[in-house]
């Protein structure tokens, strides 16, 4: 039997920084109490959006309880030394979570060890990303085909998935220069977060987050690069950035879409781009920003170091911004041996989006 619970869900889930927890907002978490309990594992779900462990719990009169606490996706689990047999049926474990504010048997994975001693005990939740807070290094000389060539595993290198993470003045950790009625609509998303409305992200669906938020870069991407065309294939959402470099013009009917239509050139050794045909109905990040179908995305790529590249980002969108709202978005080369994962978001994805802009909570 399927259980649907509405639950308040703050946006886009990894507002933690600089640690991304997970795909969806752990705002539905009551992390100021923390529980601890002792049970069996029954299962352990590997998958992405969020692995889990099925944790049946035993009462002092008999009474079994399965609890459901979730972690962050494979792709970061497995980057910390978890694999799908850490936990089999059968384990005894003590764990310490963050329920539900629903009440439900459910929550989210603190800490955890095997209630006999073991070697293999391992810490932590998956929360832990790939998002690294590296300050951007002295330039150094490089010849220009060092300098113009970006192909590799990269992470993000910004500390943080807001799209503006260099002036974070307001305590929403960005101050976006919106029109009345766009800020408006920003600063409601936030108060109903606070009052413990549920706020609905596309990506709960898994839907694709979209451009330029795809520049967050919560886990790595790899870019592909050939003299016509520069590919930036990001791992969350499996999304690619696909840039024209032969000169074309954007097509006349353009249909908007998640990740645009972009083309580039180069100036010296920085790739100057244009991305244009968004889609309206995505945000520019975890905030919640919102932003129209006239919104162009100016960028430009340039190598500080032959490990590390920076990203200088314009918006300009005359429906929602007052001014072009421009910051630096840094990224770091990973090192050699790592690799771009799979992450099929729909295939263990437990999260909803109701009629009423709700987002729901299955348990089967």
């Amino acid at each position: 039997m399927k259980i649907r619970i509405a639950v308040a869900v703050l946006l886009f889930s990894l507002v933690q920084l600089p640690v991304a927890t997970a795909h969806h907002s752990f705002a539905i978490y009551d992390q100021e109490n923390p529980v601890s309990m002792s049970g069996v594992v029954r299962e352990h779900r590997w998958t992405n959006p969020h692995a889990a462990v099925i944790l049946t719990v035993t009462a002092d009169d008999g009474t079994e309880t399965d609890w459901v606490l979730d972690q962050g996706p494979v792709n970061m689990l497995s980057r910390q030394g978890w694999t799908r047999d850490t936990l089999k049926p059968g384990d005894r474990i003590n764990v310490v979570f963050s329920p539900l504010h629903s009440g439900q048997s459910g929550g989210l994975l603190g800490s955890w060890s095997f209630s006999e001693a073991s070697a293999t005990d391992l810490t932590g939740t998956g929360s832990t990303g790939t998002i690294l807070d590296i300050t951007r290094p002295d330039p150094v000389p490089m010849s220009d085909a060092v300098a113009r060539d970006f192909n590799g595993v990269w992470a993000n290198a910004n500390g943080g998935i807001h799209f503006d993470t260099l002036n974070s003045r307001s305590r929403r950790g960005q101050e976006p220069p919106l029109r009345p009625q766009s800020m408006a609509q920003w600063q409601q998303r936030w108060d109903d977060a606070d009052a413990g409305k549920a706020t609905a992200d596309p990506t709960a669906r898994c839907i694709p987050p979209g451009f330029p938020r795809f520049l967050t870069m919560v886990l790595p991407g790899e870019i592909l690069q050939a003299e016509h065309q520069l590919n930036w294939y990001a791992e969350f959402a499996e999304a690619t950035v696909r840039v024209y470099l032969d000169g074309r013009d954007v097509p006349e009917d353009l249909v908007p879409s998640f990740n645009g239509f972009s083309t580039g050139h180069w100036e010296g050794n920085t790739l100057v781009v244009q991305t244009v045909g968004l889609r309206g109905d995505t945000l520019v990040d975890t905030t919640g920003v919102p932003h129209s179908e006239e919104l162009t995305v100016n960028w430009r790529m340039t190598k500080v170091t032959p490990d590390y590249f920076e990203v200088d980002v314009e918006l300009v969108d005359p429906v929602v911004f007052t001014e072009p709202w421009t910051t630096t978005k840094y990224y770091t080369r990973l090192p050699a041996g790592e690799f771009v994962q799979e992450y099929a978001c729909q295939a263990g994805n437990r999260f909803d989006v109701n009629a009423a802009g709700e987002i729901e909570v299955i348990f089967e």
